[in-house]
């Protein structure tokens, strides 16, 4: 599997969701993760920071530079699965990590102000998709127990023509307090898994 976690908008769960999909994959194969985010490198961060805890089937490098698709390209046949963390407010980077996966996870929380930079996500990735088929979805992140956020964002999104993945990720502490960890509960995180594996219509909607 290769997957391309980002979104044209920081601070909506990105690393904790790369971060878990690859603890998740590589219980079935070796996996790279790619920290491709200028800005904080978090990924990368957190494996530094969880030290001989973190799993060698996990391998963690920090390209983010206008090489990102090649050095991927070069190297992704080593590999079982491989995922792309890449930072917010950078077309770039997103479009080359769209390129060499082929599918596209935008964690976004459900709110009016996160949402709004969805559709220029969406563009981006249609016209990714134009030259090499990618599959772009939202996975609502952050959401709040007991609340109508989540299924209000869900209806807006779906009524735009915008894909949403049936699992949501849950606001709880212990995605908060993850960063450095190697969780063996991958929580929610595990049902992402099940329905990214699942077959999908190829392409973007838009």
């Amino acid at each position: 599997m290769r997957i391309a976690v980002g979104a044209l908008k920081g601070g909506v769960g990105k690393t904790t969701s790369a971060v878990h999909l690859a603890l998740g994959l590589a219980r079935t194969g070796r996996t790279l993760l790619v920290d491709a985010d200028p800005q904080a490198a978090s990924a990368d961060d957190w494996r530094a920071t969880a030290g001989v805890a973190w799993p060698d089937q996990v391998v963690v490098i920090p390209w983010a530079d206008d090489q990102l698709g090649r050095r991927v390209k070069a190297v992704a046949a080593d590999y079982e699965h491989v995922v792309i963390d890449t930072g917010g407010e950078n077309d770039s980077l997103l479009a080359q990590a769209m390129t060499v996966c082929g599918e596209l996870l935008i964690p976004a929380a459900p709110s009016l102000v996160e949402l709004r930079r969805l559709p220029a996500t969406f563009e981006l990735a249609a016209r990714v998709d134009a030259i090499s088929p990618v599959v772009a979805r939202v996975l609502l992140t952050k959401v709040r127990a007991g609340t109508r956020s989540a299924s209000e964002a869900r209806e807006l999104l779906e009524g735009m023509g915008y894909p949403v993945m049936a699992t949501q990720v849950s606001m709880w502490e212990a995605y908060a307090q993850a960063f450095g960890t190697v969780p063996s509960d991958l929580g929610e995180y595990a049902q992402v898994l099940v329905e990214l594996a699942a077959p999908v219509d190829e392409g973007v909607s838009a």
